[in-house]
């Protein structure tokens, strides 16, 4: 008889606790989210990164990304990322209602505020904090509202940087294929060097087979030969690397405080024609700097490309180049 009586005193503290978890919206894991107005990122025309470093104005023209009243041509993968965080923002779970924004990197020192508009209309506003431990949220704060949220993914690295880490890299591009003549000029201690390379149809014919021989007809699968300014054949497979290493050359980052035509001391060119030209230029570094400066015809701004890559251009002019500059040197 006693035992059932506990267990009817049991049952009724649980019914009681139910009830009161229930009601009482001031318990922590009871709240309503607030409900984010549907965004598609295909609908996003202006987005804006501020912080405390940076203030980075991503626009729609043309069906592209530009960046900032200068109109720099934009990376479309990377901004297209930061348009879907705008668009998919996901509200998971009320974290704080304190207001100690620093524990978070929601504070003015820290926090990112991204704005992300649909023709005039404001259609998402809220700070980026740091990312959660889990590494499967990030800490953000809506507008106008004081409390701290996980929000679905971990983004931050996705909306930090400046406006160069956005920018498109891309500072030289074309199809191989349609390459019929480089240009090359190197410079070093004992003047300047130039060689000039053209291609040439392979010939078309087996000399070894008989006229009535199927080896004899046309071969659509010879390469194509190289000839210097002499008529000689060269080695192409220096050749045909650097026109592959230079279709799709991207910069590490974009000269700020000078423009093209400040820089003078040029170390290296490459020109490629074809039905366009394309010409790249490599300039001379400042001591102790890890990147060359460079120019190129398909960018309007000079940038900066890594060491290491400057080196393997300079290495393969010398190494394609040196016959011509013997000749020179020989005159």
């Amino acid at each position: 008889m006693k035992i059932r009586k506990e267990a009817v005193i049991l049952g009724i503290v649980i019914v009681a606790l139910s009830l009161y978890l229930i009601f009482n919206k001031d318990d922590r894991s009871l709240y309503d989210l607030p409900q984010l107005e549907a965004v598609s990122a295909s609908e996003i025309s202006k987005i804006t990164l501020t912080s405390v470093e940076n203030d980075i104005l991503f626009t729609q023209k043309a069906g592209k990304w530009v960046i900032n009243e200068a109109a720099w041509p934009g990376d479309e993968a990377n901004i297209k990322k930061v348009a879907d965080i705008a668009a998919n923002l996901n509200l998971t779970t009320l974290i704080s209602e304190s207001e100690n924004f620093e524990r978070y990197d929601l504070d003015p020192d820290h926090k990112i505020t991204l704005k992300a508009w649909k023709g005039d209309t404001l259609v998402r506003e809220f700070d980026v904090g740091k990312g959660a431990s889990g590494h499967r949220h990030t800490f953000v704060k809506l507008a106008d509202d004081h409390r701290v949220y996980h929000a679905k993914d971990n983004f931050r690295s996705r909306v930090q940087g400046d406006a160069d880490r956005f920018r498109n890299k891309s500072v030289l591009s074309f199809e191989t294929d349609t390459i019929e003549q480089v240009q090359i000029t190197k410079v070093d201690e004992k003047g300047s060097h130039q060689g000039t390379f053209t291609k040439e149809a392979a010939s078309q014919k087996d000399e070894k087979a008989s006229d009535n021989d199927a080896a004899a007809e046309t071969l659509a699968d010879v390469k194509p030969i190289w000839k210097n300014a002499d008529g000689e054949v060269v080695k192409e497979s220096e050749l045909t690397k650097l026109i592959d290493d230079m279709s799709g050359l991207k910069c590490k980052s974009y000269v700020y405080d000078r423009k093209k035509e400040d820089f003078k001391d040029t170390i290296a060119s490459i020109t490629f024609r074809g039905p366009q030209e394309y010409t790249l230029k490599i300039y001379d570094r400042e001591k102790g700097a890890s990147e060359y400066p460079a120019v190129s015809s398909q960018n309007d701004d000079a940038f900066f490309i890594p060491k290491w890559q400057a080196d393997q251009v300079i290495k393969a002019l010398t190494d394609i180049v040196p016959a011509e500059a013997e000749k020179e040197d020989a005159t």
